[in-house]
């Protein structure tokens, strides 16, 4: 016997997933007939036995270990999804070569990402060029990161007890990321490992101050049409189609989100996970 899972038109997902600037969102799939919203996924089918399993098997919390690879200092940061509970640690340091792990609580949502070049002026105000939470702090307490960002954004124990989980360069990217699920079943690694910034055309290029490319933008950031953020017309899987623009990243990146629709090859999903993130693999 099997469960058939269907997914929500974009326009019925979480707020916390939809792009900032598209307002559509990656979908994760909920039940036929089901109330509940939700995001980032693709259609599937599992089985009841292995349903049933998982609703005994009770809920449990997952570890993100955080690992920079980065020749750089960055700081990481984290946005729980609307109605979860935050991360103990909304951002933070880390060294090159350093790592720190952090619990998330059972049934967890949320994104990940990492800011770079960052600095604390003189009247102790902390900011970042790329992935900027607006707070003034290194904690983000609550605050989205300013695109260009690589996004790492998960739902654990989600429908049928899935994790789902994502790489996501929608809205940008600003540094590359690797995914890899540990003591999991069922259970596969996402990435986007390529300097895309290398990579970027000229009219979407985030510079420092030194004059090096920190981040590359989204079509849709950097020209701001319906064709390239998927809305009015052009607001569905069958008229928004991947551009010029996305394909650079596809093709250096093909397990990330690309653009808005791209869901196909790039939601991924686990059983019973620990994740290792590590930035510039």
């Amino acid at each position: 016997t099997s469960l058939i899972i269907a997914i929500h038109a974009h326009n019925n997902c979480w707020h916390r997933y939809k792009s900032p600037l598209t307002s559509t969102c990656h979908l994760i799939p909920t039940p036929l007939n089901s109330s509940q919203p939700s995001s980032m996924a693709q259609p599937r089918l599992v089985s009841l036995a292995f349903f049933v399993a998982i609703l005994i098997s009770g809920a449990r919390s997952a570890t993100f270990s955080f690992k920079n690879n980065c020749t750089f200092t960055i700081w990481p940061a984290s946005l729980a999804n609307a109605g979860k509970v935050a991360l103990s640690r909304t951002g933070f340091r880390l060294d090159s070569g350093a790592s720190l792990s952090l619990d998330a609580p059972p049934a967890w949502g949320g994104r990940l990402w990492a800011r770079q070049t960052c600095s604390t002026d003189s009247a102790g105000k902390f900011s970042c060029v790329t992935g900027d939470c607006g707070t003034g702090q290194v904690a983000c307490n609550g605050a989205g990161g300013a695109p260009p960002t690589t996004l790492v954004e998960f739902t654990l124990q989600g429908y049928g007890g899935m994790d789902f989980y994502d790489v996501s360069c929608v809205d940008g990217f600003n540094l590359p990321v690797l995914v890899v699920p540990s003591g999991g079943s069922s259970c596969n690694s996402t990435s986007c490992p390529v300097n895309v910034n290398a990579l970027c055309p000229q009219k979407l290029r985030i510079t420092a101050p030194d004059g090096g490319v920190v981040g590359c933008k989204s079509a849709c950031l950097a020209f701001d049409t319906d064709e390239y953020c998927c809305r009015g017309h052009y607001g569905s899987p069958d008229t928004c189609k991947p551009s010029y623009y996305s394909q650079i990243v596809k093709n250096a990146c093909p397990k990330a989100y690309s653009y808005a629709y791209d869901d196909r090859t790039s939601t991924f999903t686990c059983v019973g996970a620990n994740y290792g993130i590590t930035f510039c693999p």
